[in-house]
């Protein structure tokens, strides 16, 4: 984008970034410097002139707040502000002329929007529009509702865990008390056995302190005849006693004086030191296990020649779907009643198919020698080819994650770029023929699952081909089919079994059987999880059978 005034120029025509909606209308082209929220209109410094004095309570920015300009007009380029005029079929984009001089010279195919509208009015497309933008808008509302739900709970959710640990605080403050009085009992108890010994000591001295003193008291006075005999008996029973307390003191000086001092337990404090928390706070998700309530069958027509193996199924973000047909190497556009309205030519028969974004398809297609993923646009309900990458193995399965493709052979698990560049080998298990079948990417793209045909087994993945887990049922022979949820919901077919089961996210457990043999499946080819409908759809020949779902029941995951 060009700021500050600058322009840019294509031959003659001075080519701006916004230009003024009014000296448009006059087939004047001026640079536009202001822009008006309530008329949508860009603005140059004449025009805005007689614009405010039409209108004094319009809020009108300028190029300080650019950012506020795009966004107002359905038909003004969002990035430039002028008005749409052509559409680029490489990019899907409806281009201003500054887009196209900026960002689309080297396109193949550009196309003019009157010409392109033509009696577009009268398409069916343009007809269902407003039920698709009120089936949308009910659909946000339902999640925003959720969502709304969710943030409430999130309170609820805060207070219990508040409450649980103030109880665990409390509950610690408790056994610390406890503690602390079991200690403190201690202490009183070897208190009071000192003291006691202490006392027993003091009442020993005062006794015979007292003792030596009434004797000597009366050694002295004594008086009469016998003052002499009586005098020498005094003294020999006071010297007796002298003895005595010199052996009773000394006795009580050689006890030693306890001191008395307190030592911690030495677990305590490193224990409660090494506490970074009183307890982890643990997120984790609510794993919704399906059922299946109902079932409806579509026969998918083109013509009576046209045979079908319907051998992969993804959904667009329109809810239309795109499905690839071994039988006759064809890639057919289904409405969402499951009408065939369009088809493109494959040069091989493919063997599955994923969205890449918005409308865009990865397709793997094998012959005996050439092998390829080919890349297709689907717009307005048609199909287009725009590119294709040859590979040097075998593409049984293509699976997509934030700019990469995960391509199996096999028995070997790829990684490559857009460009058809190999970037890595994930995984590999030559011990047998088709060990790495289908594969799909968890939502987060932490883990990949493999389906090891010959086994009999579901491969859990990390992003670096580290096998996880590896899950064996006896609902699952021959697994060759897998899709998940936007939510993370895996499903697996077994071929062999006839049964759709749901695993859990960690690939370690069967969750649920959802389809049997006896509900009508017979040798399933391909599966889908339509988010529009949170249905399953499992294909085979020219049947796409719809299973209706409901969550019966929750689990902690």
């Amino acid at each position: 984008m060009a700021t500050g005034g600058a322009s840019l120029y294509k031959g003659s025509d001075l080519i701006h970034d916004y230009g003024c909606s009014k000296c448009e209308e006059h087939d004047r082209n001026t640079e536009a410097q202001h822009f008006c929220q309530e008329c949508e209109h860009y603005l140059c410094d004449n025009c805005v002139k007689l614009h405010n004095g039409y209108h004094k309570k319009h809020t009108v920015y300028g190029r300080g707040d650019i950012q506020k300009w795009a966004g107002f007009a359905l038909d003004k380029c969002d990035q430039h502000g002028n008005k749409l005029e052509v559409h680029c079929d490489d990019h899907q984009e409806l281009c201003c002329h500054v887009c196209v001089a900026l960002n689309h010279r080297q396109c193949s195919s550009i196309s003019h929007l009157p010409d392109l509208s033509r009696d577009f009015l009268k398409t069916a497309e343009f007809k269902q529009l407003p039920v698709a933008v009120d089936k949308m808008r009910s659909r946000l509302g339902e999640l925003t509702n959720a969502r709304l739900k969710y943030q409430a709970s999130l309170t609820d959710m805060y207070k219990d865990i508040l409450a649980e640990i103030k109880a665990l605080r409390k509950k610690m403050n408790n056994i610390l008390d406890h503690l602390e009085k079991k200690t403190v009992k201690e202490l009183d108890s070897m208190i009071k056995g000192l003291e006691t010994n202490i006392k027993v000591d003091i009442d020993a001295c005062t006794h015979m302190h007292d003792q030596l003193k009434t004797m000597i008291k009366k050694v002295q006075q004594m008086t009469g005849k016998h003052k002499e005999t009586n005098s020498y008996i005094g003294y020999r029973r006071c010297q007796d006693k002298l003895d005595k307390a010199e052996e009773q003191m000394q006795t009580m000086q050689r006890k030693p004086e306890p001191r008395i001092s307190f030592k911690p337990d030495s677990s305590l404090q490193p224990f409660l030191n090494n506490l970074h928390v009183f307890g982890s706070i643990e997120k984790f998700e609510i794993l919704h296990v399906y059922k299946a309530l109902d079932f409806k069958t579509y026969y998918v027509k083109e013509n009576d020649n046209f045979r079908f193996s319907i051998v992969g199924i993804c959904e667009l973000p329109s809810g239309d779907l795109v499905i690839a047909n071994k039988k006759n190497s064809k890639v057919i556009f289904l409405n969402r009643q499951y009408d065939v309205t369009a088809s493109c030519d494959l040069p091989f028969p493919p063997e599955d198919l994923c969205l890449i974004s918005g409308n865009e398809v990865a397709i793997s297609v094998n012959d005996s020698i050439r092998h390829e993923v080919h890349f297709i646009n689907v717009t307005r309900g048609k199909l287009q080819k725009v590119t294709h990458s040859t590979t040097v193995h075998w593409c049984f399965s293509v699976a997509y994650h934030q700019g990469r493709l995960f391509v199996s052979s096999g028995n070997t698990l790829y990684q490559y770029n857009m460009d058809g560049n190999i970037i890595t080998k994930i995984y590999e298990d030559k011990s047998i023929g088709l060990t790495v079948n289908r594969c799909v990417l968890s939502p987060d793209g932490e883990r990949i699952y493999v389906t090891n045909y010959l086994r009999h087994k579901l491969i859990t993945l990390d992003k670096t081909g580290k096998v996880l887990c590896s899950l064996e049922d006896t609902e699952l022979e021959n697994p060759s089919g897998l899709c998940i949820s936007p939510r993370g919901h895996v499903f697996v077919w077994g071929m062999k079994s006839d049964t759709v089961i749901q695993v859990d996210r960690e690939g370690t457990q069967k969750m649920a059987t959802l389809v049997r043999k006896a509900d009508g499946l017979s040798k399933p080819q391909s599966l889908c999880f339509s988010e529009q409908t949170s249905s399953l759809l499992v294909g085979n020949t020219r049947i796409i059978s719809v299973c209706i779902q409901l969550t019966s029941g929750v689990r902690k995951c």
